[in-house]
């Protein structure tokens, strides 16, 4: 049998380490987003809400029957499915307790164009100064 050198046992406690460090911060990264998206949203400039999104995985959409689904994927991508299984996919490029910055996936393409939603139709209505709201 073979005796294990005290440098083999510290490599892998040192792997086994790196790897749950790694995949605790996937993880938390992925819940702040997730918590932050909760609440109802409006799209700049409108004061009709957009959407509503619920922390137990449900999705309003006014105008729509029945609630969706909603779940985030990559850290950055905010998938809402509607009671029909209609998906949009829409690419977080900033979120905070305020607003959320995206942009929508159609096909595997990104738009080039952000899309701002709002925590409040009053937020909706303001203009800001990208970086300093």
């Amino acid at each position: 049998m073979k005796k294990l050198k005290l440098s083999d046992i510290l490599l892998a406690v040192c792997a086994v380490a790196v790897v749950v460090a790694i995949g605790s911060l996937t993880t938390h990264g992925k819940k702040k987003t997730e918590k932050l998206v909760v609440g109802d949203w409006y799209r700049q400039w409108s004061e009709s809400l957009t959407f509503t999104i619920y922390d137990d995985g449900t999705v309003n959409i006014p105008g729509s029957y029945g609630l969706g689904k909603w779940s985030v994927a990559n850290e950055d991508q905010l998938i809402l499915t509607d009671f029909y299984g209609e998906t949009t996919i829409l690419k977080i490029v900033g979120i905070d307790a305020d607003n959320m910055e995206v942009r929508e996936v159609v096909n595997g393409q990104e738009s080039e164009q952000s899309i701002t939603f709002w925590h409040t139709a009053e937020g909706a209505q303001m203009v800001r100064v990208k970086g300093y709201h």
